[in-house]
Order: C-alpha cells, then structure tokens, then sequence
C-alpha cells in the first residue's frame, strides 16, 4: 500500500473524530439508540455530541445469537430515536417488543437504500459451485445474490419485524447484514443517517451537512484504497470463515469464499477441498472475525501456509475496521 493515503486517511478519521462540539452538556442530552457500535461511529461524525448514543449489540458479542437483556430492552423508553441495520437476526425477533417499549421513536431502517445480497441468486451459484466442484462466486452460504430494497418496510420505510423469528442460532434467512463493512454502502448510509439526523433536529442541519462532508472526504479516500489494494491482489479470491465481506467482493471486484458451512463449522470434507482451492489459488491470507473459534482457520493456515488474519467486523471505529482488511488484501494476497 502506498503511504501518502494511508497519511492522508489518519489525518480525515482524527478530523471525522473531532468533527462538531464534543463537549458534554449537562441538562440538555437527546439519546439515539443504535444496534450495532459502527452504526455509532457514523451517528457520532455527523452529529457530534448533540445525542448520547446508545449501542445495544455489546463488544464481542455474535449477533447472529445474542439476545437483549430486559434492562436493555427497557432502556429505549429514553431513546428519542432508532437506527438499525434492518437485517440482523436480532432486529428482526425483537423489533416488535422494541416497538412496545417505546412506540413514538423515529426509526431509520439502513439496508432501504442498500442494494442487498440476499438469498436466491446464492443457491444458485452454490448449484453451479457444485457442478464445478468448488466455490466460483462471491462465496458465502447465504450472502450472494441481489435483493431489491429490504425486508417487510412498511409504507414510511421503518421495519416491520415478524416476531418469533429464529434468534436462538444463525437461521441464514433473509439478507446478507454486512454491508457497512464496504466503502461503497457506507457513503449510502452517512448520507441516510444525515438527512435522518436533519429531520430529527433541523436546527443543526448545517452542522449535520458540514459534518457529513467531512466525513464523506474520509470514505471516499478509504474507497479509494480499497481500489488500489485489490488492485494489487496477485488472486482474485479471499477466504474467510463467515461471509462478512459479500458487499466489499462485489462493490471492488473481488471473490469472497467462505468455509463455514451453513452457519456450522466445515466438515473434513469441506476442509480438505478448502485446502486444495487455497493452493490452487495461491490464497495468502485466511481471515476470521474475532468472535469466531479460530480452530478450523488455523488448521487451513499451517496446511497451506496462509497468513491467518483477524478482523472485527463489530469494531466501533469503522476505518480501522477496513484498514485491517485491505492491510492483508494489499500486502499479502
């Protein structure tokens, strides 16, 4: 990777991260509930300190399971607004329950503006991977494919959840969650979050817009070395265990292959045609998200000589998040 836009990405996240007056104001706090900490991230760039933001999903938690505690359910009754990622597993369960505590709160929903990966087109491709023998897509056992718009909005784009969804396990229904994760859907969603947080608080539209362009500034260079570190990729093909970079794959030309197996680890099968499509590619790096047993990555690194590498996809600080992918997309694929 080059130096100068890494220098230059430093300097946009210190001027994102200081953005607005951040100084606490007693006798004056708007909470804003967010599900997951790099949704705070955002909120945080465009609005400064006018909202104390509350994350639900705690650090180091799988959201494919996790479930909120009452006292957390409860705190929404304070919250002035919501904003989901509209596809998480949890959101979909909980969200009528959410609902009762506190029925006035304004909801953003982001996946409405996103173009998701969903379902129907991944089958398909897993048909034709069959036939071919190994994975030739994007690659994740439910995360490929196009889906137009999301699931169950109502009429004023806020999510209607169904409620007795799967929340015990990963149910692999619905769309592929992932999105912010890719440079490209998270300039869609800083512009979501700026006209949401706009109507929310119209007095500090101005703010909001001066912020938000500051903040744009910061993806786009991010965007941009994302370009650069695929385009520097000796394979065109990451592994991972759990397919949380769908949308980075398709958005930069990328594939995306994963080795978990239906939301369960491979099997010695599995494992063993992982190992052959990793050298046959010449994969450099295996990666893995933190909250995942890293038992299985490791045994497909010391077979083919990949560099294991950690991601957390959870982490609040969003472009350290993507730094860590494309540091090992750049350097070492």
């Amino acid at each position: 990777m080059k130096k100068i836009p890494l220098l230059i990405i430093i300097s946009l996240a210190l001027a994102v991260a200081s953005c607005g007056n951040r100084t606490p104001r007693a006798g004056d706090e708007k909470t804003l509930t967010v599900t997951i900490p790099p949704i705070a991230w955002f909120v945080e760039a465009i609005a400064g300190d006018d909202f104390t933001i509350n994350v639900m999903l705690p650090p180091g938690a799988d959201h494919h399971i996790w479930e909120p505690l009452p006292a957390q359910i409860n705190s929404l009754s304070g919250s002035e607004a919501f904003i989901m990622n509209g596809q998480l597993e949890f959101e979909h369960a909980w969200m009528d329950r959410f609902r009762q505590v506190n029925s006035k709160m304004q909801i953003l929903d982001l996946s409405r503006s996103i173009e998701l990966i969903g379902t129907e087109e991944h089958h398909d491709a897993e048909e034709e991977a069959d036939l071919e023998g190994h994975h030739e897509g994007t690659g994740d056992d439910d995360h490929t494919g196009y889906q137009e718009g999301g699931t169950g909005n109502d009429p004023e784009g806020h999510h209607e959840a169904k409620s007795g969804d799967d929340h015990e396990g990963h149910s692999h229904s619905g769309a592929d969650p992932h999105f912010w994760i890719s440079p490209a859907a998270a300039a869609v969603m800083a512009e979501d979050i700026r006209d949401f947080l706009i109507g929310l608080n119209p007095a500090s539209a101005e703010k909001y817009e001066r912020n938000h362009s500051i903040l744009a500034d910061t993806i786009a260079v991010i965007d941009e070395i994302v370009r650069s570190a695929v385009g520097t990729m000796s394979t065109g093909t990451v592994m991972i265990y759990h397919p949380a970079l769908a949308y980075m794959a398709r958005d930069y030309g990328f594939e995306q292959l994963s080795f978990e197996d239906e939301g369960k680890s491979p099997s010695p099968a599995r494992m063993k045609e992982l190992i052959d499509i990793a050298r046959e590619k010449k994969i450099k790096s295996i990666f893995i998200q933190a909250e995942y047993d890293l038992r299985n990555a490791e045994s497909l690194s010391r077979e083919t000589g990949a560099e294991l590498v950690v991601i957390n996809p959870m982490n609040r600080n969003w472009p350290e998040t993507v730094m860590e992918v494309i540091k090992a997309i750049g350097n070492r694929q």
